[in-house]
C-alpha cells in the first residue's frame, strides 16, 4: 500500500521547527527523504509502541514518530532519541 497523503500534527511541526534551528536545511532534506521512504514503504519503521512507529532520521539523533491511518501518514513527533525513553513515552501520550 502506498501512502497518498501525509501531515504533521501541530506538536510535530513545532518540534521540527525547534530542531531545524540546530540542523538547518540538512534536517529538511533528511525528513523529506524519510517521508518519501514512508510514503512508499509505510511499515518500514518498526513499531515503537502500537500504533506508533519510529524511523530514525538519517544523519541526526532524531526519530520521526508516526502512525498509519489507511492511506494517510500522521507524523506525531520528532524527538531526540538520546533522551530518557520514559520522556519519549510521556510525550507520545503512552503508558509508562
Amino acid at each position: 500500500m502506498e501512502i497518498e497523503e501525509h501531515f504533521f500534527t501541530s506538536a510535530a511541526d513545532a518540534e521540527f521547527q525547534l530542531h531545524y534551528e540546530r540542523y538547518g536545511d540538512a534536517l529538511y532534506d533528511a525528513v523529506d527523504r524519510a517521508i518519501g521512504q514512508l510514503r512508499r514503504f509505510p511499515e518500514s519503521g518498526p513499531i515503537y509502541e502500537d500504533p506508533v512507529r519510529r524511523l530514525v532520521i538519517h544523519g541526526t539523533p532524531l526519530g520521526l514518530f508516526y502512525g498509519i491511518h489507511g492511506r494517510r501518514l500522521a507524523i506525531v513527533a520528532i524527538l531526540d532519541l538520546r533522551q530518557d525513553p520514559e520522556s519519549i513515552t510521556r510525550r507520545l501520550g503512552m503508558r509508562t
